[in-house]
This record gives C-alpha cells, sequence and structure tokens, in this order.
C-alpha cells in the first residue's frame, strides 16, 4: 500500500509552520551571506538564532537549510558550505580533507523521542525490549503481549506498525541507533551504529518500512498513518504536539520526554564526564536518548567573513542558549559555554 498521497496533503515542513512567526523581513541587498546546511536536529534553533542575530545585525543574512548531517559534513568538505550542522563530529579522516583546518563546537543538546500515532493510546509506555523489538522488526502489532505488558489497564488495538525511519544520512538516525545498539544485542549485531542502516527486510516484506526526508519528513508520515512510529528530534514533537512515547531508561523506570528528565540526563554523564554514557544516560529519573548537536566551522575564512562568524559562534553560545528551552532543547552551562567560546578564537 503506497502512502505517498497522504504524504503529499500533510506538510513535511511541520516545525517550519511553528515557526512561520519568526520570519524575519527582507534583508539587506549588501548583507554579508553565510551558508549553512546539514543535521535537521538542530533546524528549530537554528532558525530561531539566526533570526534573532540577524534582527540585531541588518547587514548579515545567515541561510541554513535542513538535509541532513550526513549531506552537511559533505557539502561543507567539497566547499560548498560556510558552516554545517551535524549531530556526529567529524571524523579525523574527514577534518583532513579540508584544506586549512576545521572547528568544531558542540552548541546543544537535545533528546530524540519516540513518536507515534495510535488512536485510542494517549499514553503509551515502550520497554527496552518492545523498542528494540519493534525495530528489529519482529513485534509487528500493537497489541502483542511485550507491549501490553508495560501498558495494563490499556486496551491496545491490533493494528499493524509502521516503522518510519530517515530516508537521508541522518545524525538523528546515529543518535538512534547508537541507543538502541546499546540496549540490545541483537541490535547491535544485526544492525549497528549507522546513519544510514540497513534496516530488517522483514519490514521491506510485509511493508511495514516507511522513509522519509528530515525530522520532519518523518514527523508528516506518522501524522499521517494510523499505527505508525519513528524517532524524531523532540522540539518537532513538541512544536506540533505530537505523542511520544514513556521510555524505560537504564535504571528500569518509566520516564516522559521533559526538560526534567533531559536535564537529569545530561548531568549524569556530566558527572562522569563520560560521554561514551550518553548513548545510555545513567540516573533514576534520566531520559534514555540524548544528543550534542555540532556547529562545524572552517579555521580559515576570508576577511569579510571571519569576523562575522565568530561573532555568531559566541552569540549561539551565550545569548542563543536563553531560548533553548523554550524550543525544546538542554541549554548549555555557564561552564560549559565559557569553555567552548576559547574555541571560537581558533576561527581565523
Amino acid at each position: 500500500m503506497s502512502y505517498a498521497p497522504l504524504l503529499r496533503s500533510v506538510s513535511v515542513a511541520l516545525v517550519a509552520l511553528a515557526l512561520a512567526a519568526l520570519s524575519a523581513p527582507p534583508r539587506a541587498a549588501d548583507a554579508v551571506k553565510i551558508v549553512g546546511a546539514g543535521a535537521s536536529f538542530p533546524a528549530p534553533i537554528y532558525s530561531r538564532w539566526f533570526r534573532d542575530y540577524y534582527l540585531a545585525h541588518r547587514d548579515v543574512k545567515i541561510d541554513y537549510q535542513a538535509i541532513g548531517s550526513g549531506g552537511g559534513v559533505a557539502n561543507f568538505i567539497n566547499g560548498n558550505l560556510d558552516f554545517a550542522g551535524s549531530d556526529v563530529p567529524m571524523s579525523p579522516e574527514q577534518i583532513a580533507q579540508v584544506e586549512g583546518g576545521v572547528v568544531q563546537i558542540p552548541v546543544t543538546a537535545g533528546a530524540v523521542v519516540i513518536a507515534y500515532d495510535l488512536p485510542g493510546v494517549d499514553a503509551l509506555k515502550l520497554s527496552r525490549e518492545a523498542v528494540s523489538g519493534i525495530f528489529l522488526g519482529e513485534i509487528d502489532h500493537w497489541n502483542d503481549p511485550i507491549i501490553a505488558a508495560a501498558n495494563p489497564g490499556v486496551e491496545m488495538p491490533d493494528l499493524p506498525i509502521f516503522v518510519v525511519t530517515r530516508g537521508d544520512a541522518s545524525g538523528t538516525t546515529f543518535v538512534t541507533t547508537r541507543h538502541l545498539g546499546a540496549i540490545s544485542d541483537d541490535f547491535m549485531k544485526t544492525i549497528g551504529i549507522h546513519m544510514s542502516p540497513v534496516w530488517p527486510k522483514k519490514l521491506q516484506e510485509r511493508g511495514a518500512l516507511l522513509r522519509g526526508q528530515g525530522n520532519g519528513g518523518v514527523a508528516a508520515y506518522i501524522k499521517a498513518i494510523p499505527g505508525a512510529i519513528g524517532y524524531i528530534q523532540y522540539a518537532y514533537a513538541h512544536l506540533t504536539s505530537m505523542q511520544a512515547a514513556v521510555l524505560q531508561n537504564r535504571k528500569g523506570e518509566y520516564v516522559p520526554a521533559n526538560g526534567e528528565t533531559f536535564r537529569s540526563a545530561v548531568e549524569s554523564f556530566r558527572a562522569d564526564m563520560d560521554l561514551t554514557a550518553i548513548a545510555d544516560p545513567k540516573g533514576d529519573a534520566s531520559y534514555p536518548i540524548l544528543s550534542l548537536s555540532w556547529l562545524i566551522l572552517r579555521k580559515d575564512y576570508p576577511d569579510e567573513k571571519a569576523a562575522v562568524i565568530r561573532d555568531v559562534a559566541r552569540y549561539v553560545l551565550t545569548e542563543g542558549q536563553k531560548v533553548a528551552d523554550l524550543l525544546g532543547y538542554i541549554p548549555l552551562n555557564e561552564t560549559a559555554a565559557s569553555k567552548l567560546l576559547a574555541k571560537v578564537d581558533q576561527v581565523q
């Protein structure tokens, strides 16, 4: 069954609609133009940051296109962009391809939620076994006993599960598979951690695998198809009132996606200074799927751009952090931001 007509009837720019009121007035013709692209994960907060920066600096035009982390990094390496956004930092091999070097700065943190559209079920709990089983294609109906066990008293519908994933090379996919690999040995062995994983054939064989472009495309499919489930950055669910599952964390507790559980998770891995723990944070109240998002800059720019890019990066790390909570992101604390400001000076 094809859902293309349904998708066409639902805007893939869900978050763009939510942010329409933030649109800036026409920019000056002689503006310094800064071009970026990459992850859709930080796109809502980037839109707000660059709009607010423009309102204070009418001679600066910053364009950012959410094409996925993989596409952003590839275009950055090829020299087509002034900066890239990625939920995965560039590897040493990738950095070596950029003449003059690279400056990578984590500018925000956020959560990935498991969003769903399930008629009659307003509050859904998913165990770790259920989440991994759904994405492995082993759990194919919503009334499966493994899902029902975590939702006593809830009449789960006898509906097939449609799994929505990203169709582009995606940092959000990397973050999600990193978590699924941490909680399921079977997932790690059969799929692993990837920006563009090969999903199980059993999903494709029963027509249950759908692919969206960007977080917005995945969100559109989920909203259009009863019984659909997929992973999206929290802001895309938060700003459009989508349903998100309550997930079982490392301690076995079921936690909702909200600012309190996100901060608990951030503090848990910050306390150990172990960023590998972000794949499955410790803590009784910690939300289990988190990510950092990176602003990727060149070390060398033409004179007219270097000063502007440094100023934009400083704004993002200071004033820009004040709107993070509003848009569904986790603000950097002052200690982290002050250390990262020193990296901005590497841009020349």
